[in-house]
């Protein structure tokens, strides 16, 4: 299945990619509608999309109590039913890239890859996000990366700027 990848070389934290996804989703520019934040450290210049990763063993949807949230066979994303949903917020403390959150009406929210044609791909005009084949042995890298800049976001300790700096994602 086609992932969204994201080449933090090319990411200048403009937030498009943001902000088409809260349109496409509530039909207002709203960042905090978003199923993307862009974390961004200033002191070693780096913006990075945060994003569903779309995990293979899907713990948000093994946590669901409700059976809420499932993954669609057609694009193998994410999908929450609003419908089913009780709102227990299981599925946040669940997600391990700390991605999935919660909207104004207090239902979770996460990519769904808008149904197999990613609006924020199409607007990314530096080119750091695709939407492609992501082969096995490159995801573990990609994950392992989005892991510690996600820590990073959140004041967790994590490998050193000059370390950080010299990972590659693509």
């Amino acid at each position: 299945m086609k992932q969204i990848k994201v080449d933090v070389a090319k990411c200048t934290g403009c937030g498009q990619c943001a902000l088409t996804c809260s349109f496409k989703n509530v039909g207002k520019f709203e960042l905090n509608q978003s199923n993307i934040r862009i974390i961004q450290w200033e002191d070693i210049c780096l913006s990075v999309p945060k994003l569903c990763q779309q995990c293979s063993d899907t713990p948000c949807v093994v946590v669901c109590p409700t059976e809420a949230i499932s993954v669609n066979p057609a694009t193998g994303a994410i999908v929450i039913d609003n419908e089913l949903c009780i709102q227990c917020n299981l599925c946040v403390d669940e997600c391990r890239y700390h991605v999935i959150h919660i909207d104004l009406e207090g239902y979770p929210l996460t990519c769904d890859l808008c149904g197999g044609s990613p609006k924020c791909v199409t607007v990314c005009f530096p080119g750091a996000l695709s939407f492609e084949e992501i082969p096995d042995a490159e995801k573990e890298p990609f994950k392992a990366l989005a892991k510690i800049l996600i820590d990073r976001g959140e004041g967790k300790p994590v490998l050193p700027p000059e370390e950080l700096a010299s990972r590659s994602v693509t």
